[in-house]
């Protein structure tokens, strides 16, 4: 199977680039194209798929099968751009689970995919737990940079900064407790599982959805959730004097997340629905730990 893969390649870790990755490591042939070249590209490959890279460009209509997978659609003016080009589509993908429900309403064909960890990356290492707390990122929006701003008072031997992705790991791995905040709620994010597969314990505001729980993880048994500003140093104090109970939750996210959320599974998890949908006869690759979950949702 030859795929063709459409994203600006801007930063070295740009969503497009695990996915690229993943679909190699599963066996496909795949090459790379910016955006803008789209309209240039000869037919002859068996998908053509779409990453989005907020460029929003109309993508030929010739090239087919044709995929997107988009992201920030809970973001109201990100949302009403997506749609008249998610129309064109045969298939959209996004990790949004409200925005797929409005999208599906519309007579737009959306399943929801997931990301997760690339284990060559975000790795555990053999580190001390030097940092309390763990957060790489920008600040962000209020809450979330009132919050950031409480933590390095508090607990001034954290790291709480922004990190070149391949320091992520030992970041990770040096800290007891890795916190997300996605500012608004919307997902189980990317830093999630790169905090999970890097060893340390997550912390994380509660989510508007269920997705945590659709992909397998327990609060309290994987992660550890707070709901209000308030409780957190509480939460916190708690378990970072509770060595034993701390390092379970770690160790039990650690594990869920390599075994079942890779960014292998979510290539595997869109091809799937690929091959059932759109009817392509192709023989996906057998992935450990695997278990498609787009029939559920």
């Amino acid at each position: 199977m030859k795929i063709a893969i459409f994203f600006d390649r801007v930063r070295d870790d740009t969503m497009g680039i695990y996915f690229e990755r993943a679909l190699r490591g599963l066996g496909f042939a795949v090459d790379h194209f910016w955006s803008r070249e789209a309209a240039g590209i000869r037919e002859g490959y068996d998908l053509y798929f779409r990453v989005d890279d907020d460029t929003y460009q109309a993508f030929p209509a010739h090239l087919r099968p044709q995929v997107f997978y988009v992201s920030d659609i809970h973001l109201k003016h990100v949302f009403n751009k997506v749609v008249p080009l998610a129309k064109s589509f045969d298939i959209v993908f996004t990790t949004m689970r409200p925005e797929l429900a409005k999208l599906r309403k519309l007579g737009i064909p959306v399943y929801w995919l997931n990301v997760g960890c690339d284990p060559g990356i975000h790795k555990r290492l053999d580190l001390p737990k030097i940092y309390d707390i763990g957060y790489v990122g920008t600040s962000g929006d209020s809450p979330r940079k009132f919050i950031l701003q409480a933590l390095e008072e508090r607990y001034p031997k954290s790291y709480i900064a922004h990190a070149y992705y391949l320091d992520m790991c030992r970041i990770y791995s040096q800290a007891k407790i890795g916190f997300s905040y996605a500012i608004r709620d919307e997902c189980f994010t990317m830093r999630n599982f790169e905090i999970m597969s890097s060893g340390a314990m997550l912390l994380q505001h509660r989510l508007r959805d269920d997705s945590a729980e659709k992909l397998g993880y327990i609060e309290g048994k994987h992660y550890v959730v707070f709901d209000k500003p308030g409780e957190l140093f509480g939460i916190i104090d708690h378990y970072l004097a509770s060595d034993k109970e701390r390092e379970a939750i770690a160790e039990a996210g650690y594990e869920q997340t390599r075994a079942h959320h890779t960014y292998q599974h979510s290539m595997r998890e869109m091809l799937e629905v690929v091959k059932e949908r759109l009817k392509l006869p192709v023989v996906l690759p057998e992935v450990p730990g695997f278990v498609p979950y787009h029939v559920h949702v």
